[in-house]
């Protein structure tokens, strides 16, 4: 049959060639003829002969061609045929798989019936390649994706092996089970002209010692389909949690009732508009079922219609608004793990400030809203569990190692004073870790210096390693930021060893821990972490015995009053009654106005500093003032004219947010402050930066003084846009 053929093919390429050499003929036949009759009217008989040659050669070329054409014909049908038995021969139970023949660029060689009636072609020759053919999908796209499965294959293989031997040596050991193979894709997912989804797999076939790859094509056009829908179905789980309605109704002239009324109707029309399930499962706490496409829908607005809808609420006489944190979780778990994703990520909204939205997914979590100032949640009952809770955890412990953040102010200092009381009263070793070359340690400690207690409680991060063991407790204070602490191989060794960390913080959290801490107390809207330590030791200083009356010494008290002080602007800012509270205490404790006020005394090297920023600028209307230095080479002494500087601009008429730059080394660092009308930690943190509210700082390595103004000019303008997209 094939001989047939080839015979068949052969004599229709010559009959055309018989053709013209016969027609040739005829006419030089005739032109002899003419010329007999009419020898003067006709060309000589040589170019004759010339046209009668050349027209001999085109006919040849004709025929090399039509000789070529069928050759290759032969030899792709010839290929054709010999890959499609193979094909049998590989899935002789899938002979109806549609499937293509390319070579090693992905060039297109030819397809079997079922891929030809898929695409409406005529014959098995498709003239493309495979990325025209799968909308863009090359070979190389279908080859690598394999590549890298099968290395993945044989990572999960060794890592289950190595569990499976761990798990024969220790018989607590979780063995794993062996659907993990099974959960990494097989195949590329592709979209054909057809608009059905196919899963892509290539297998290389060897073919005239040339490499051909045979890719076939599986319809998963339904179960795409099906997974999109379960996918956009797939319920996310939120938790809600009404920031202040209770302590807002104790101090206004508000029925409580009418105000949780208000925001139930608030909750219910949002809830309806997603088609979500809204149930109240305790006090001013609701859990929401809703859809995965609705989450997208909410994301896309912000959560605005929530957050803003929430937020219009405004009770009492001064028109306090009501606010909400929301923790919605949506992964691909059991709903138990996705409830308590949920939990964790309304932790992280409350941790920042409350009056946001966190969503955790499986990149991570992002963050909506946080644009009122936080509200004071704390109370005394609060404010006893913690303090007996970390009393009981560092009693437990062999030893208390304690540290604030870098180049440390009077807050950090003085907060990790406090906590080292807890740990004197507890009579536990207690070390403090602490740059001692600093110039503000250097001023807070210089009485504390002479006593026997502090004397050599003040340690380098260098000797706090050679203090870790399996007891040890570590306790960050002032700081929530592990890339900004004065010490991050302590902690990471202290995690290692005993994984005994515990926070406290009035910074707003801006990211999650890789390590689950003992405690995590941290609460924005505390005027400094000096004022959470206090109320921890006025819960803890019950005064019934003589050594409780020493809990707190009048120098310990001075220092830890200098960091409310600083943190508040001398209590012109972010104070509030249990900030008064917490100075009453320390006063109390024999606390010395005039001595912390002799600490904010400048040299005159800091008054230099000050004066250098010369340049000045009024953005947004003359609201946001900007002023930048080039510094004076102090290091942290410029950072902490940085701070001095943006607190005087902002008490420049009119001025609501102020920022100083300074240039520090490499980077300009930026301190930013606010009078509680703009939030400067969410313009900063467009930045890299974080903090609080009405107080924080970010830092830009290897950028210019004008790039890192015309960046923070960027991060203003954003935030402003921002706020009027949400009025809009």
């Amino acid at each position: 049959m094939q001989k047939h053929s080839d015979h068949q093919r052969h004599a229709d390429t010559g009959l055309p060639l018989l053709s013209l050499i016969i027609i040739g003929l005829l006419f030089f036949g005739s032109y002899l003829a003419v010329e007999r009759l009419t020898p003067s009217a006709l060309p000589s008989l040589g170019i004759a002969l010339g046209f009668l040659g050349a027209y001999i050669l085109t006919a040849a070329l004709f025929y090399l061609f039509f000789r070529l054409k069928a050759r290759k014909e032969r030899n792709e049908q010839s290929t054709y045929e010999t890959l499609n038995t193979k094909m049998h021969n590989m899935f002789k139970y899938h002979v109806d798989l549609p499937y293509v023949i390319t070579d090693d660029l992905g060039r297109i060689r030819a397809t079997n019936t079922a891929l030809q009636e898929l695409i409406g072609a005529k014959n098995p020759f498709y003239r493309g390649t495979l990325a025209d053919l799968c909308d863009g999908v090359t070979l190389q796209d279908i080859l690598t994706a394999a590549s890298r499965r099968e290395e993945q294959k044989k990572t999960v293989s060794k890592l289950t092996a190595e569990a499976i031997s761990n798990a024969k040596a220790d018989e607590n050991a979780e063995v794993p089970t062996e659907h993990t193979l099974a959960e990494l894709e097989d195949g590329t997912l592709v979209t054909l002209p057809d608009g059905g989804r196919y899963i892509a797999r290539s297998y290389p076939v060897q073919l005239n010692e040339k490499i051909n790859y045979l890719v076939t094509f599986t319809d998963v056009t339904e179960l795409s389909q099906l997974k999109e829908k379960t996918d956009r179905d797939m319920p996310a789980i939120a938790y809600i949690d009404v920031d202040n309605l209770e302590e807002l109704t104790q101090y206004t002239r508000v029925n409580y009732r009418d105000a949780s009324r208000k925001v139930d109707d608030v909750l219910i029309r949002w809830a309806a508009n997603m088609n979500g399930l809204l149930r109240e499962y305790e006090r001013d706490r609701y859990l929401l079922l809703f859809s995965q496409e609705k989450l997208r829908e909410c994301e896309e607005d912000k959560f605005s219609e929530l957050l803003d809808g929430i937020r219009g609420i405004r009770l009492g006489e001064y028109s306090i608004p009501v606010t909400v944190s929301v923790g919605v979780a949506l992964e691909d778990s059991s709903m138990a793990e996705r409830a308590q994703n949920a939990a964790s990520a309304l932790d992280m909204a409350l941790q920042r400030g409350g009056d946001q939205v966190a969503v955790r997914r499986k990149d991570g979590i992002r963050y909506y809203g946080g644009q009122t100032r936080p509200f004071q949640r704390r109370t005394k009952v609060q404010s006893r569990v913690v303090a007996n809770y970390l009393l009981s955890k560092i009693s437990e412990a062999e030893n208390l190692l304690i540290m604030g953040h870098k180049n440390p102010d009077f807050d950090s200092i003085g907060s990790c004073l406090g906590i080292a009381q807890l740990g004197l009263f507890a009579g536990v070793p207690t070390k403090i870790i602490m740059d001692m070359n600093n110039a503000n340690f250097k001023i807070a400690t210089e009485r504390l210096s002479h006593s026997r207690t502090y004397s050599d409680m003040f340690i380098s991060g260098h000797k706090g390693l050679d203090l870790i063991h399996p007891g040890t407790l570590l306790i960050i204070a002032d700081a929530n930021n592990f890339a900004i602490i004065e010490e991050p191989d302590v902690a990471k060794n202290v995690k290692q060893v005993s994984g005994k960390i515990a926070i406290i913080d009035h910074h707003r959290q801006t990211g999650e821990y890789d390590f689950e801490p003992v405690m995590n107390y941290i609460d924005p809207s505390a005027s400094s972490a000096g004022e959470l330590v206090t109320e921890m030791l006025e819960q803890t200083d019950t005064g019934t015995d003589a050594e409780n009356s020493k809990l707190v010494s009048d120098e310990v008290a001075s220092v830890i009053l200098s960091g409310i002080v600083l943190d508040t602007g001398n209590f012109t800012r972010n104070t509030g009654s249990r900030t008064l509270d917490a100075a009453r205490y320390l006063f109390g404790k024999g606390a010395n106005a005039e001595y912390v006020h002799s600490f904010f005394n400048e040299d005159y090297a800091d008054y230099v500093c000050e004066r250098s920023f010369s340049g000045c600028a009024l953005l947004q209307n003359n609201t946001v003032g900007m002023t930048w230095s080039h510094g004076t080479g102090r290091g942290a002494d410029d950072r902490v004219a940085a701070a001095k500087e943006a607190d005087k601009l902002l008490n420049v008429k009119g001025v609501h947010a102020s920022f100083a730059l300074i240039v520090v080394g490499d980077a300009v660092h930026i301190s930013g402050r606010s009078d509680g009308t703009v939030n400067v930690q969410l313009i900063l943190e467009r930045l890299g930066g974080g903090g609080r509210f009405d107080s924080a700082g970010a830092a830009l390595s290897g950028v210019s003084l004008e790039n890192a103004r015309n960046a923070l000019r960027d991060a203003v303008d954003g935030y402003f846009a921002d706020l009027e997209e949400k009025n809009s």
